[in-house]
């Protein structure tokens, strides 16, 4: 009788071992949550933040980078940094939220639902589909609809706050079109060709190389360059060549000379330019094809995109007067 009742007994203790193996694979898995205890993170004035307000508000992230980083000091690293920014960003709702209750905007129930149709407009789903897609990210549909609380009443702020203030000239534009330029040119092979000169080791020599170095630019700019190089140069690889250089790319070259390259249009010649303890003249022999529009197509997309960043730079500004007018104190 006893092996039987031994029998019967076996199923129970095999289901409690497992029980107890499952809770403590569970337990396991957050150790340093479940040591963590509630404390203030931040004081705005005599509002306090908490530890566990930045916790729920960071379940999304904290989701993400347990799915795609590494268990260890990786993984802790990206949790710290997610909780940095996401305690800035607290502190600068806290502070939003204050400027919206002085200046009376507020967010009716009714334009978050609209919202909620927009997003899911946008993205061609429902809006029973799109609360499905945020939790499968971490956010349940009250969390959801606060974030798009919290970004209507932050644009309705800056609508009264910053709107206005912002202007966009040509010029703004012609500097955003020339920074995306270079930005591409960093990835365009060029051939370049050069005549090196030393730049002597005297005050008098370094004086009559420079004004050498500005005779051969000088020349080049409405010569041959190559017989100047030829008859110039001190860097005997090129010089044979005429000062032609092979193909390369503009992180190939001295940092110095690169920045020179990249303003170049090709058959343009630069200034004497100091390298080391060598001036060069450069001419652009050619560069691969552009792919950007031209100016005056790219001009409306150029002017939303610079719209937004003076808007960026605006919003810092202004958060960061919030900043001085109210007792801030981040104790993360």
């Amino acid at each position: 009788m006893r092996p039987a009742a031994s029998r019967r007994r076996r199923p129970f203790r095999t289901r409690l071992a497992g029980t107890v193996a499952l809770a403590a694979a569970l337990f396991s898995l957050q150790p340093a949550e479940a040591a963590l205890i509630e404390r203030i993170v931040a004081v705005i004035g005599d509002k306090a933040i908490l530890l566990s307000d930045l916790r729920e508000r960071a379940q999304p992230g904290l989701y993400q980078i347990y799915r795609s980083v590494p268990p260890g000091a990786q993984r802790n690293a990206a949790i710290s940094q997610l909780y940095r920014a996401l305690l800035d960003r607290l502190v600068d709702e806290e502070l939003e939220l204050r400027a919206a209750q002085q200046s009376k905007i507020t967010v009716s129930a009714k334009e978050i639902d609209e919202a909620l149709e927009r997003v899911a407009t946008q993205n061609k789903l429902t809006v029973p589909a799109l609360i499905a897609e945020a939790q499968k990210g971490g956010l349940d549909e009250r969390s959801y609809r606060d974030e798009l609380r919290r970004q209507l009443l932050e644009a309705k702020l800056i609508n009264v706050r910053l709107q206005g203030r912002i202007r966009v000239t040509d010029e703004d534009l012609r500097l955003s079109y020339r920074k995306l330029v270079l930005e591409e040119r960093q990835r365009l092979r060029f051939t370049p060709a050069w005549i090196v000169l030393s730049a002597g080791t005297t005050a008098q020599q370094q004086r009559a190389r420079r004004k050498l170095a500005e005779s051969i630019t000088a020349q080049a700019q409405r010569g041959d360059f190559a017989a100047l190089a030829q008859q110039h140069s001190e860097e005997p690889t090129s010089r044979a060549a005429g000062g032609r250089v092979r193909p390369m790319l503009a992180n190939e070259l001295h940092p110095t000379l690169a920045r020179v390259a990249l303003g170049l249009e090709p058959g343009e010649v630069s200034p004497p330019v100091l390298v080391g303890e060598n001036l060069v003249v450069l001419k652009l022999l050619s560069r691969d094809e552009s792919q950007l529009p031209p100016f005056e197509e790219a001009e409306r997309e150029l002017g939303e995109r610079v719209y937004l960043e003076k808007m960026a730079q605006a919003k810092k500004t202004w958060l960061d007067g919030l900043r001085r007018q109210h007792h801030v104190e981040v104790r993360l």
